[in-house]
């Protein structure tokens, strides 16, 4: 396909004007200000009024919660956890979560998402969806366990991380056959948290990611609560810096939240290449706080963005969660630039790839992958287009994204899903739900 005269986000994240962007096959082969040659016979999209800038990089969610949309309304964290959210996903199956993963796709491709970082149950179940759906994803399976002497091995979490990784390796979602390079879905080790895990477990957890050569994906200092307990069971070590003893951060880590680490929880991180994911909605809407996202971009440490599930947000759209991300940023600290326009879509986009080991995704540029979302400029809230970055954060809304493309293939335009049967989707969906909550 050829984008022909069209407005950019480049690789640098600027604004460029009347530029041409090639792809074939799963990648970018030219981006240029003239027509590319032998152009002939080539699908042509024409670009008048409208942003061609790169997908959206969801770095942590729950997808197969969108069955918990509206559910436990009102509570803190752990009423929520533990009054509504664990007695629901109880009565859960590979079959449900199949399902609702699929929901779940709907909605981020609508709103520009590329991959997602998931962390959940029945992960093979969640891969096979999302890869039907045309979506990339990082998943991994929330790891817990409050005994001691749990071995990792046992755990049906560990197991079906091994399971995926090597079905990654298999080349069976497009990936390079023995190392699963390239694969569309790639699988990370999960970890709960701090506060439903043993010592020994993450000692476990971390041994084994960096045997398997895969990232962690945990979450980190959510709430006041959870940072202060955790100090008082440690001998004052913070969440991070417990880990670190552990040897956590000798892999790769998205840590998830990070709304109350403290400085040298931030040295640390930066030092070990980690990733601190921001969920705004989520960490509002569970009245959590507000993580020190200024802070962390001034002193280098990597920033992702991530809706968090929908339970807890109440979605997936990272359109809505940039805007969100830049206001508190401002708001909080008093700074009307606190983080830029740009940073808040290199965050949203090229961080994110990153963070989940894609390095040649996340930014328009020749040898990229062709993950690209075309945004509609003609609409009245996008007028005028003086500042179309500043547009993109604070006006534009996941309605005005008219087309989807991932890995080359286009999966949503116009209103129009591609790769996904809808109303199949959401009539399974409503009926497991409901089988669901009949047993509650």
């Amino acid at each position: 396909m050829i984008f022909k005269n069209i407005k950019l986000i480049d690789k640098d994240f600027n604004v460029k004007k009347d530029m041409y962007v090639r792809t074939e096959g799963a990648f970018i082969t030219y981006v240029g200000d003239k027509a590319p040659e032998n152009a002939s016979g080539e699908n042509i999209y024409d670009g008048n009024n409208k942003l061609l800038m790169p997908s959206f990089y969801n770095t942590h969610c729950h997808v197969p919660m969108t069955y918990l949309r509206g559910y436990g309304e009102g509570l803190p964290l752990q009423r929520w956890l533990n009054e509504k959210i664990f007695p629901f996903e109880d009565k859960l199956d590979g079959e449900a979560v199949y399902w609702s993963t699929k929901l779940g796709a709907l909605e981020l491709i609508a709103s520009g998402s590329a991959s997602i970082s998931d962390m959940y149950f029945f992960i093979g179940d969640m891969a096979r969806a999302l890869d039907e759906c045309g979506m990339k994803a990082n998943i991994c399976h929330g790891i817990s366990s409050f005994d001691p002497e749990q071995k990792l091995s046992e755990l049906k979490g560990y197991k079906d991380t091994v399971e995926l990784d090597i079905l990654i390796k298999s080349g069976a979602f497009g990936g390079e056959k023995g190392t699963g390079k390239g694969s569309r879905i790639m699988v990370d080790m999960g970890l709960h948290a701090e506060y439903t895990s043993t010592e020994g477990l993450v000692r476990q957890v971390a041994e084994a990611a960096g045997e398997l050569g895969i990232g962690v994906h945990t979450h980190i200092s959510e709430t006041v609560s959870e940072h202060a307990e955790c100090k008082k069971r440690h001998n004052g070590m913070t969440p991070v810096k417990y880990f670190d003893e552990c040897g956590l951060f000798n892999n790769v880590v998205k840590a998830a939240h990070c709304v109350y680490i403290e400085p040298e929880d931030i040295d640390i991180m930066k030092a070990a290449g980690a990733y601190a994911i921001h969920n705004p909605s989520s960490n509002l809407k569970l009245g959590s706080g507000i993580a020190p996202v200024k802070t962390f971009m001034e002193k280098g440490l990597n920033v992702g963005i991530g809706t968090d599930g929908a339970s807890s947000n109440n979605n997936l759209n990272m359109m809505e969660e940039i805007h969100m991300a830049a206001m508190i940023a401002r708001g909080s600290t008093l700074d009307a630039n606190a983080v830029s326009d740009a940073a808040m879509l290199k965050a949203a986009a090229l961080t994110g790839a990153l963070s989940q080991g894609r390095g040649d995704c996340g930014r328009i540029e020749e040898g990229c992958r062709a993950d690209l979302i075309v945004i509609d400029l003609d609409r009245p809230h996008l007028r005028p287009d003086y500042d179309t970055r500043a547009n993109v954060v604070f006006s534009a809304q996941s309605s005005d994204i008219v087309l989807n493309m991932i890995d080359g293939k286009v999966v949503y335009k116009n209103g129009e899903y591609l790769t996904i049967d809808k109303e199949k989707v959401i009539a399974e969906t409503e009926a497991h739900f409901d089988k669901i909550l009949a047993q509650l």
